[in-house]
């Protein structure tokens, strides 16, 4: 038998879209028929409405023809709402939405949550983060200009050096904020208060009738805090001290005390100053000065005792004092009045004058050690620094006294085992490694050891590695004058004071005044 070839399916293009056709024309006749079948039904069920037999027929429909206006009018009112957020007029919007009434609970919660997100962008939030109250951000800015240059050329003005224009700074600045203040805030850096303090300045602002001195350490999340507490018992067996963090600090910077926070030390500081201010019964506003060498810290302590700092809940454009982590940002004096109680003068930094000669006969080494004591300090700005390699072997001369800051030093630039003479030649393998490992190299692949040298200086000003000095002894430190001649009142008892009183004394009764002895004691202990 003979089996027949199966024949294929196949068909044409032509006999395949005449059958989709014919079946195209055949669905839109069905359904056209459909629609006159009496018998065809919605899928959705009809709404019956309301009876007309309802005796309350006609108020449930004006009920619903109510509350379809409402809704058509809080669509209207969002739109508009909408619309003032984006132009930033946000209380005109309120102001709208109280015009026309509240419209329940739901527009309620809106337009709070708005108001909230509104005064977090403004940073009007007059608390921090722990709950505190802070200060209100209704203070008035004064700037007042300063002559600070001798219309001189500017050829002579360049050629003048750091000491003689600190020296001109000092006659000028220094002096004006003295004579205006009621209270000295002396700003030191906790990496190194004895280098940022003069000893002259103390006692020239002692001599001065009625003035009262503290010193605030600036900079404690920086330090460790056996460090820390050993500075503040030093440094207050001479003037009431407290310690401070005046910013938030920077980006994967080395931090220690937790309990030190930014806005926790400002307001331990403001409530100082408002005892002072409530004991002294001068019946007129508290003028607080801020001096100290520059970038201590000043504007930024001002800033926190503003509550405007920068970070949460802050807007930088408000902040009253400009800040930078160069030095010479604050270039005149500002006078911000926190209250009728309250007001503080803002003042450039000054490198105050000490047993320094002038430029002229200071020699080179000299003034090699003195730029690289002020290069470590951060008090001139990186164009002025001269050699910043002999800044930097400053610096790891320093590191090496205590193996917890070398250590630091080495994992933050991931040293290996470097053989080196002497500290000249450590500080430039050093420079050599950190030039090829951040690619600071010249033409041909040289390293550049002054931008590494640079680099060095940045991160050490920004506290990403470890580093401190320790107090003198005390047996440095009792061999120091402890009696001041001085003309300082007593504000507690009113008594005349006698021609010479004992720091001691001083340090005790400014204390009671400022209500120094609880501040901080769950941190260190202090009774």
């Amino acid at each position: 038998m003979r089996v027949k070839k199966p024949t294929s399916k196949r068909m044409t293009t032509r006999l395949r879209e005449g059958i989709k056709k014919k079946a195209s024309a055949q669905r839109r006749k069905d359904k056209k028929a459909a629609k006159k079948d009496v018998t065809w039904k919605s899928r959705h069920p009809k709404d019956p409405g309301i009876p007309a037999s309802f005796p309350y027929k006609e108020q449930i429909i004006a009920e619903i023809e109510m509350r379809k206006q409402e809704r058509e009018e809080q669509k209207r009112l969002m739109r508009e709402q909408r619309k003032a957020v984006q132009a930033g007029s946000l209380e005109d919007a309120q102001d709208a939405m109280e015009i026309e009434g509240e419209l329940g609970d739901d527009m309620a919660a809106l337009m709070e949550s708005a108001q909230a997100a509104a005064r977090e962008y403004e940073g009007e939030d007059e608390q921090d983060d722990d709950g505190d109250a802070m200060v209100e951000d209704n203070y008035e800015v004064i700037e007042r200009d300063l002559p600070l240059d001798d219309g001189e050329v500017d050829d002579e003005r360049a050629n003048k050096s750091e000491i003689e224009k600190s020296r001109k700074q000092f006659d000028k600045v220094f002096k004006n904020v003295v004579d205006d203040a009621d209270v000295i805030l002396y700003v030191l850096d906790a990496r190194d208060p004895e280098n940022t303090r003069s000893k002259k300045i103390e006692e020239s602002i002692l001599q001065s009738q009625g003035k009262r001195l503290i010193l605030l350490l600036n900079k404690v999340d920086l330090v460790p805090d056996e460090i820390v507490k050993k500075w503040l018992d030093f440094l207050g067996s001479s003037f009431p001290t407290i310690p401070i963090k005046g910013s938030s600090g920077s980006n994967n910077g080395k931090t220690f005390n937790k309990k030190l926070t930014q806005n926790a030390t400002a307001n331990q500081l403001l409530l100082a100053l408002k005892a002072y201010a409530s004991k002294s019964n001068l019946h007129r506003t508290i003028t607080v000065g801020v001096i100290g060498y520059p970038n201590v810290g000043k504007s930024s302590i001002i800033n926190a005792l503003t509550n405007q700092h920068s970070g949460k809940g802050s807007n930088k454009s408000k902040q009253p004092c400009p800040v930078g982590n160069q030095a010479g940002v604050t270039r005149t004096l500002r006078e911000i009045k926190i209250d009728n109680k309250l007001k503080i003068i803002d003042s450039p930094g000054i490198v105050f004058p000490e047993n320094v000669k002038k430029s002229g006969s200071l020699t080179t080494r000299q003034k090699k050690e003195y730029e690289a004591k002020l290069a470590i300090l951060s008090a001139i700005p990186e164009k002025q620094i001269e050699d910043p390699i002999n800044a930097v072997s400053y610096l790891l001369k320093r590191l090496s006294t205590d193996n917890s800051m070398a250590e630091s030093f080495k994992e933050f630039y991931k040293l290996p085992a470097l053989a080196s003479i002497d500290l000249n030649d450590f500080t430039k393998k050093v420079l050599i490694h950190i030039s090829r490992s951040q690619g600071r190299l010249g033409r041909g692949g040289v390293p550049n050891l002054h931008a590494a040298s640079l680099v060095v200086l940045k991160d050490w000003r920004d506290g990403k590695f470890q580093g401190w000095t320790l107090p003198k002894s005390s047996s440095a430190k009792s061999g120091d004058s402890t009696e001041v001649e001085t003309k300082i009142p007593n504000g507690a008892s009113g008594a005349k004071p006698p021609a010479k009183v004992e720091q001691t004394t001083i340090v005790k009764e400014w204390a009671q005044e400022f209500d120094l002895d609880s501040l901080f004691a769950d941190v260190f202990g202090k009774n």
